[in-house]
């Protein structure tokens, strides 16, 4: 088979299947090209993982498909996170990724708008869903695969991240296993999505970076929720469309406790993961913090498990470690911690 007749068999089987996982190369990238021996962590995987927590109500979906014939918004996303000079995450090593076209939707607002465009027309609709929150959840996964497939140039295996308005970020797994992150979970911090991510999804056992590709993917679905409520865009109701990052925030920081554990070497001298690891926290909590006090998606649950991150006595090492690597000011404005 020809390269070019392997490359569109490649995408057909996945636009074809929506549930797949396997083990071996990304089949997504041609044929003869390195991909790291990275997995796909897109579509059946993705989609089957994304899971409002189960103790809120059904969300109510908008019925309207995706519509292309809208103008693009005039206006461009704002600048976005800006981390303080010399603040933990003011030197993660961030790549710009254009647009791949100009797809929009009258209801979508720019955060949707801004995901949708970065995910080549190539994937078709594999990550559509009709709830858009869920819609730029999906997306990210399927932009983050192709991230990680076509823009890895660190020599190394890596996992790629879209953050929107062009930013984009590579870093490189540490070695561990995912599985050794549950040990620095704290019983209290175990949230509805703990068994799934972080105990479960065994078949990402040795990547254990799956963990920020599911927070990024929170975090900029939850993006797309509060963008579309401060535009006068939202008509679902109430749902969960921010807790989901404030819980991976914490999986994200329980994962950093696990590499300097066990990959000390990686974690002394690779500041890529931490900065980002600061870069991201912020961008999450900040939007969290904004969606937290919207009427769409307040919730008491959300508010208890916020509290038990700054309270709870058997997370007060995870609270250590926060100010020990990042320092009490960015612990205090980052997660509140007095």
């Amino acid at each position: 088979m020809t390269r070019a007749l392997a490359t569109l068999a490649a995408t057909l089987l996945i636009a074809c299947n929506g549930d797949m996982s396997w083990e071996g190369p990304d089949p997504m990238r041609p044929p003869g090209v390195d991909g790291g021996g990275i997995r796909l962590m897109d579509s059946g995987v993705a989609r089957d993982a994304f899971v409002p927590d189960p103790g809120a109500p059904d969300a109510a979906r908008p019925p309207d498909p995706p519509d292309s014939s809208t103008a693009p918004p005039s206006s461009p996303p704002d600048a976005g996170t800006v981390m303080p000079p010399g603040s933990p995450g003011a030197d993660v090593e961030l790549f710009t990724y254009d647009e791949q076209h100009t797809a929009s939707g009258s209801a979508w607002g720019e955060a949707l708008t801004d995901i949708v465009r970065h995910l080549p027309r190539s994937y078709g609709d594999t990550y559509y869903d009709s709830d858009y929150v869920t819609y730029g959840h999906e997306t990210t996964h399927g932009i983050n695969s192709h991230l990680r497939n076509y823009f890895n140039t660190t020599g190394r295996r890596a996992n790629g991240f879209y953050l929107l308005r062009n930013r984009a970020v590579l870093v490189v797994e540490p070695g561990i296993r995912k599985s050794a992150v549950a040990a620095y979970v704290p019983s209290s911090l175990r949230g509805s999505r703990f068994g799934l991510y972080i105990t479960g999804s065994t078949a990402w056992d040795d990547t254990p970076l799956y963990i920020f590709d599911e927070w990024v993917a929170y975090t900029n679905g939850g993006e797309v929720g509060v963008d579309r409520v401060r535009r006068g865009l939202w008509r679902e109701g109430w749902r969960d469309a921010v807790a989901g990052q404030l819980e991976f925030t914490i999986y994200a920081i329980a994962t950093a406790m696990a590499v300097e554990a066990g990959d000390r070497t990686y974690f002394d001298t690779y500041p890529q993961f931490r900065e980002f690891l600061a870069w991201n926290a912020r961008r999450a909590m900040d939007l969290y913090r904004a969606g937290a006090v919207m009427a769409e998606f307040e919730w008491e649950r959300q508010d208890r498990y916020y509290r038990d991150i700054r309270t709870s006595s058997d997370a007060e090492e995870l609270r250590r470690f926060v100010r020990r690597i990042f320092g009490d000011a960015w612990a205090r404005e980052v997660l509140g911690l007095d």
